[in-house]
């Protein structure tokens, strides 16, 4: 009966080796962020997926574990029931692009009024009234309580119309100027208030392993 068991135990111990080289063999093939889609169309685990750490963004002391390690590389993080995977496969030097701005929504207030009031803000500004105290008061967008910062931001990450005039070169550091969205109606006093800045991302392929 020992004998029995013993030997049904080492051919559970000789599938669940197996498995484990077969999931390396597989990870190790996933060298770039094509493969890597397609590989996690294997898998019905929203658990695994391709995340984006960011330089600027994230800086828990994982991420900036995550930041050190070479294309290609994996950190392995266990627990009592699984192994989460995190391998580097694309390392990119991405610029990035930081303005305050005023938002006016064109649905709540009237075009004659927005040409009203947007000359009045930039002659403001131009006074030395800060930046930050006016967005606060008449911006429209949620991020009036942070002064209208942007924080940093490139392209996809607004309307194409919005950033075709503020993610580019056009404009020097201080230099105010307006957009209009017309698609939208939003109607913007922007500030530009920092320099472009490349920034460090790295896109991980995150894939729980089950433990057997």
């Amino acid at each position: 009966m020992f004998r029995i068991t013993f030997l049904c135990f080492a051919i559970l111990i000789s599938i669940s080796s197996n498995a484990q080289e077969d999931f390396k063999v597989d990870l190790d093939s996933v060298t770039t962020f094509e493969k890597a889609k397609k590989y996690l169309e294997t898998f019905d685990n929203r658990q695994n997926k391709i995340i984006t750490f960011n330089e600027e963004k994230h800086k828990t002391r994982f991420a900036k574990e995550i930041f050190k390690l070479s294309n290609g590389g994996t950190k392995v993080v266990e627990n009592e029931i699984e192994n989460v995977h995190y391998k580097v496969i694309e390392k990119n030097d991405v610029i990035y692009y930081r303005v305050h701005y005023i938002f006016l929504d064109g649905d709540k207030m009237s075009m004659r009024d927005i040409d009203i009031l947007r000359p009045k803000l930039v002659k403001q500004i131009e006074r030395g009234v800060p930046f930050k105290d006016l967005a606060i008061q008449y911006s429209m967008d949620t991020n009036r309580k942070r002064g209208g910062d942007s924080g940093w931001i490139t392209h996809g990450d607004m309307l194409p119309e919005f950033e075709e005039h503020v993610l580019n070169d056009d404009h020097k550091l201080d230099d105010i100027f307006l957009v209009n969205v017309e698609s939208n109606k939003w109607y913007f006093v922007v500030k530009k208030t920092y320099d472009k800045k490349k920034i460090q991302e790295v896109k991980v392929l995150r894939v729980v392993e089950p433990k057997r």
